[in-house]
């Protein structure tokens, strides 16, 4: 079997992606978890839950996005440095 090798530049734009997408995804979490808080908190408002259950999943997958992003852009440095440093 062949095995792909992997450049720094792919990785950069891997991260770029994984990062605005996370951004987008935080970016829409948080104002919409303040939003159901604040419904929740009213009186005869909503379940104290929503706020967990909806708002809760746009940001760990935002939260995921990035850290996976981050990641990348480590093994990218790490093979601009040191091109048999980084094994898949």
């Amino acid at each position: 079997m062949s095995r792909l090798q992997i450049s720094a530049a792919v990785l950069r734009a891997e991260a770029g992606v994984l990062s605005i997408s996370g951004l987008l995804l935080l970016g829409a979490g948080f104002p919409l978890t303040v939003f159901l808080v604040g419904h929740a908190l009213a009186e005869n408002g909503l379940s104290p839950m929503l706020p967990i259950i909806i708002g809760g999943p746009p940001i760990m997958l935002g939260y995921l996005a990035c850290h996976f992003a981050s990641q990348r852009l480590v093994r990218a440095r790490a093979l601009e440095r040191e091109p048999s440093a980084v094994a898949a």
